[in-house]
This record gives structure tokens, sequence and C-alpha cells, in this order.
């Protein structure tokens, strides 16, 4: 059985700053993640230990695309979670 993901944040993006023949236009750069106790972007920090994932999330009702980044417990496939 599979480890789940789980303590999902909101990824905050911006536009490029720069423009760069190698670099498509829409590409957005991370800026951190939503934090209630911030009006401002938290950097994100990798913890040891740890496998990442980020995936794209539409809004259902804005159809904006939001950015989520999800955690688990790194470690072989099928082993038991400490």
């Amino acid at each position: 059985m599979s480890r789940p993901y789980g303590d999902p944040v909101e990824i905050i993006t911006e536009p490029i700053p720069a423009q760069s023949p190698f670099i498509p236009a829409d590409t957005r750069i991370v800026v951190g993640a939503v934090a209630p106790a911030s009006p401002d972007p938290i950097p994100i920090v990798l913890l040891p230990g740890y496998e990442y994932r980020i995936h794209e999330w539409r809004h259902p009702e804005t159809h904006e695309i939001h950015w989520r980044l999800e955690r688990r417990k790194a470690g072989r496939p099928g082993a038991d979670d400490d």
C-alpha cells in the first residue's frame, strides 16, 4: 500500500520579471506558500526524509490556476511507516 501525500499547501506564483527566448512567456516563478498567519507568502522549506509533489489545481468557479504542494514520508514502497 502506498503512503498518502498530506499536509497540502497552496503555492503562490507570479510572472517571471524578465523575458528570455529560452523561457515560455506564460512561465511563472514560485514566490512562497499561503499561510493564514501571514499577509505575505512564506518561503517554502523542504525537509529531509520527505518526498514532495506539486500539482495544478483549477478553481471551480473562477477557473484560475492554483498550485498545491504535498509531502509524504520518504522510504521504500511497502516499508512500515514509523
